[in-house]
């Protein structure tokens, strides 16, 4: 945790303690919209046919990290079919299960209804165009 802090200092405003658990939620503003996207794509080099290539790289990449902590505390990361399930129930029942009365639990992963991005054609312009929907 202070790792994390001490890289992330600049971007913090506070740091809160004495939780069991942390959900994090944010929208990365530059991103959130085609404009943005693109801009994006366009620093990092990604023409909009590898698009989808791309994102489920970066994507799988920050999963990977993200669950690093349990796979590496030998702790479960387990799949919810829905992401309605009560996330904080199936984990009071691990734990329960599992004698814990501290430290990491599980990983709960699931897929969360979301605005994404799909490339379409546009027959008007001849060219591929980045149009949000939910996925």
């Amino acid at each position: 945790m202070h790792e994390f802090t001490a890289t992330y200092a600049d971007q913090i405003a506070g740091i809160l303690s004495g939780f069991d658990r942390l959900v994090f939620r944010g929208t990365l503003r530059q991103i959130a919209y085609p404009f943005g996207l693109q801009g994006y794509l366009w620093a990092n080099q990604v023409l909009l046919k590898d698009f989808s290539a791309h994102s489920q790289n970066v994507s799988e990449t920050v999963k990977a990290a993200a669950l690093e902590a349990m796979t590496s505390a030998h702790r479960p990361v387990r799949y919810l079919a829905s992401s309605r399930d009560d996330k904080e129930q199936i984990a009071r029942a691990m734990a329960a299960q599992d004698h814990i009365q501290e430290g990491p639990v599980c990983a709960l992963t699931c897929m969360e209804p979301c605005w994404g991005y799909d490339v379409h054609r546009n027959r008007e312009t001849k060219r591929l165009d980045l149009v949000q929907r939910s996925r």
